[in-house]
């Protein structure tokens, strides 16, 4: 097992938040398809079937972004590390569908209701 300090030194340093992307969020949904896309290859590889559903789970949240970013919410900001900033906006079906993904790949999952707390 990794100490604290080796798992920094791995990872280049302290965590630190993203800066300020020159890119539109526009832009950003493309990158997020191509890194979707990469993975979902580089997932089959692997044979592992609940590995590949995480695909699933990444390309609900560009859906998901990708229509709040219509509706005017920036997707960039939507974060409980973005105090402030608009919530994405999830509707039922999509919350169903996440959840049917997360109970493939961690079958005892027990979802819980968001207390307002940042556990971030």
């Amino acid at each position: 097992m990794l100490t604290t300090e080796e798992a920094k030194a791995l990872l280049g340093g302290a965590r630190k938040e993203l800066p300020d992307s020159p890119q539109t969020p526009e832009e950003i949904l493309k990158a997020m398809e191509a890194a979707a896309n990469n993975y979902y290859r580089e997932a089959i590889a692997t044979n592992c079937h609940t590995f590949i559903e995480f695909t699933g789970l990444m390309n609900e949240y560009i859906k998901i972004c990708e229509r709040n970013l219509k509706q005017g919410i920036d997707f960039t900001k939507s974060s409980v590390h973005c105090p402030g900033e608009p919530k994405l906006k999830i509707e039922d079906w999509e919350l169903e569908y996440i959840s049917d993904k997360l109970r493939c790949i961690f079958p005892d999952l027990k979802l819980v209701k968001e207390t307002g707390e940042d556990d971030g």
